[in-house]
């Protein structure tokens, strides 16, 4: 897609895509106080920004891994593989490192230790394989027959009549 070619539109692209916030985006962009606080949501929804914002996220992204800030997103699977562990309640082995400065020098070191998930989090993990897994969900659904009859009883006739002007 590329740039866009309305520079207010490209300007609210690429501030929205830094901050999430609407609002200052569309004032950052040039559009009036008046305009933003009405409006600014509106620029989200337009297409081509929306799409340019989702292009300004993947670029950031790209330039994060590329420098190694970042790691690539995980798979399915990898995602899968760590809610079972976790669930499972397998260990997990890490690695810490700390710098210490003294006198000029700077000294690393490096522990190394093993994690095992508590009963909350494991109790979380199921929680979460259940409902990918469709075995529960937070709707209710309901089946048969729904005919609606309405009965109206007014008593006996002779006892709870209202009163006449006879």
């Amino acid at each position: 897609m590329g740039r866009l070619k309305n520079t207010k539109h490209e300007a609210f692209a690429q501030e929205y895509a830094k901050t999430g916030n609407a609002y200052q985006s569309a004032v950052s962009a040039g559009y009036s106080e008046k305009y933003a606080k009405g409006n600014s949501y509106k620029l989200v929804e337009i297409s081509g920004i929306s799409e340019r914002i989702k292009e300004v996220h993947a670029e950031v992204e790209k330039k994060l891994i590329e420098r190694s800030e970042l790691e690539p997103p995980m798979s399915d699977e990898e995602l899968l593989s760590i809610l079972y562990s976790v669930a499972r309640r397998r260990p997990f082995k890490g690695r810490s490192m700390v710098s210490v400065t003294q006198k000029g020098k700077i000294n690393e070191k490096t522990t190394e230790y093993q994690y095992s998930p508590t009963t909350e989090e494991q109790l979380a993990a199921v929680d979460k394989l259940a409902r990918i897994r469709g075995m529960y969900s937070d709707k209710l659904e309901l089946e048969g027959n729904m005919d609606l009859k309405v009965v109206v009883d007014y008593g006996d006739d002779d006892e709870n009549e209202a009163p006449t002007d006879n």
